[in-house]
Formats: structure tokens, sequence, C-alpha cells
């Protein structure tokens, strides 16, 4: 009886560190386990979005300054310059500085582009975003990632796109359509839970936008 007994406490000793082990790579492989994944290129619309945002959000009003700064030159090179000189460099210098505050984007995306080479290359960057942590990867290849959710300082959303801040240096643009796993309209949610950080709205139309500045007139009035 002796032996058998210690017999089974021997078995139960052994028994229990390879539970335990099978345990642990259970909850690592939960861990692991991908529960959202983003697989999108770096095209033209999504260069166009990140270079909208930066320019709304870091530099909201550079295109207002150049368009009032290039009327402030070209209404005395129409009205108050005879010489035909003066008047045409006013004109010439205000109708650039009105074009490009309506056309800068443009020019920047046209520029991106040409020197972009995961643009010219047609890169694939996939986004896997796991219970705990999220790599990034180009081609396949880790490139970096979050070795914790709290990494993420801003998160904001339009129509197409979620815009992920980390650490307040870099931005990651994710189209909502090119969700591969998990369900995009749940993301926010998820992103919510793990840093607390809420996601914005980011209205990508001149007439939402117009109602976001009377929202927030309305706030500040009641306050």
């Amino acid at each position: 009886m002796k032996n058998s007994a210690r017999k089974s406490k021997n078995e139960s000793a052994q028994t229990k560190p390879k539970d335990l082990q099978s345990r642990k790579k259970k909850d690592d492989s939960q861990e692991k386990k991908i529960v959202y994944q983003i697989k999108t290129k770096r095209t033209s619309d999504v260069l166009k979005a990140y270079i909208t945002f930066t320019y709304r959000i870091m530099h909201p009003s550079v295109s207002y300054r150049l368009m009032i700064y290039g009327l402030i030159l070209l209404l005395p090179g129409i009205f108050y310059f005879k010489d035909l000189y003066w008047k045409i460099f006013f004109m010439v210098i205000g109708i650039a500085l009105i074009l490009l505050g309506f056309f800068r984007q443009y020019i920047s995306l046209a520029m991106t582009k040409k020197n972009d080479p995961d643009y010219q290359s047609g890169a694939e960057f996939t986004y896997n975003f796991t219970a705990n942590d999220a790599d990034f990867l180009r081609n396949g290849e880790y490139v970096t990632g979050l070795s914790k959710y709290k990494d993420i300082t801003r998160f904001y959303y339009d129509d197409k796109f979620y815009y992920l801040g980390v650490r307040e240096r870099e931005l990651y643009i994710l189209p909502k359509a090119a969700f591969t796993i998990g369900d995009e309209k749940e993301f926010e949610e998820f992103i919510y839970k793990k840093c607390k950080v809420t996601c914005k709205w980011l209205p990508d139309n001149f007439k939402d936008q117009r109602k976001q500045r009377q929202a927030y007139k309305r706030m500040n009035s009641n306050q």
C-alpha cells in the first residue's frame, strides 16, 4: 500500500508540471491569437488619407492662412497698383498662394507617390492585433508593433479609415474595408477597452466639418 501510495504521489508530481506547462502553452496561444487583422497597401487613397489627416489635425489652419494671404496680395494688385510690373507681381503671388491653399494636399500626394518606395513597389502591410499586443509587418516580415496598448495615444475614424496614433510619433492608416479577421465595427470598442483612448469622429467633407464646428461652439457656450 505504501509503495502504491508513493507511486501515485510520484505520478501526480510528474503530471502536475506537464499540466501547468500545457496550460501555459494554451494561455500563450490564446494571447497570441489574432483578434483583428488588416491587410493593406499604400494606395493613392491611403496616402491621401494620411496627408489629409496630418493637415487637418496637426496643421488645421494653414490652408485658410494661405488663401487669406493670397487675397491680401491679390486685391492690391487688382485695385491699387497702377504700374503694370507691380500689378502683375502681386496678382501672380496672390493667385499662387490661393491655389496652394486649395490644392496643397494634392501637391503633397503627387510628391509622395513619386518618392515613396513602398507605394511604387506595392508593398503589403499587415497589422495583427492580439489580446495583449500587436505586430506590424511589411511583406510578411516584422517591422514594428505594440508591446502594450497603452502606447496608443490617439484614435480617430471617418467613413473609410481608422487613424491610429502611437507614442505621439507614428500614425497608421487602417482602411475599414481591409479587415481580414474581426469585425471592423467592433474594432473601436476593442481599442478603447485596451487603452481607454476614445475614438473620435473625423468628418471627411465640408458639410460634416461645419456640423462638427457648430457642435463644438454649442458645447463651449454651455460650459
